[in-house]
């Protein structure tokens, strides 16, 4: 397996879809209660949609074979899941590749 083939293994879209889980399963039940201070629901948006316009990135740059971009976008949405490294279901992968 050449060098091109190991990156493509390693941020493949289903990587990406699995931390994507986890993450929305950790934000979509607190934008389902809408917390009740304003700031707290802005925040909790923000986050919800940083992880879907990262998500979008890794797509196009996976798609235009922009590996350092890809790379990039991995690291933030670890980045993010590292809040919750001593949840039950956070995968050690995630926590500093």
């Amino acid at each position: 397996m050449d060098e091109q083939e190991e990156a493509a293994d390693e941020y493949a879209e289903d990587r990406f879809a699995e931390l994507a889980r986890f993450l929305f399963a950790r934000t979509d039940p607190l934008l389902l209660i809408r917390p009740e201070a304003p700031d707290a629901d802005r925040a909790v948006q923000a986050l919800n949609d940083t992880v879907r316009v990262l998500l979008g990135q890794a797509r196009a740059f996976r798609e235009w074979g922009n590996e350092p971009a890809l790379v990039g976008t991995w690291d933030a949405l670890t980045t993010i899941a590292r809040q919750w490294r001593h949840h039950p279901d956070f995968l050690t992968i995630w926590e500093w590749e």
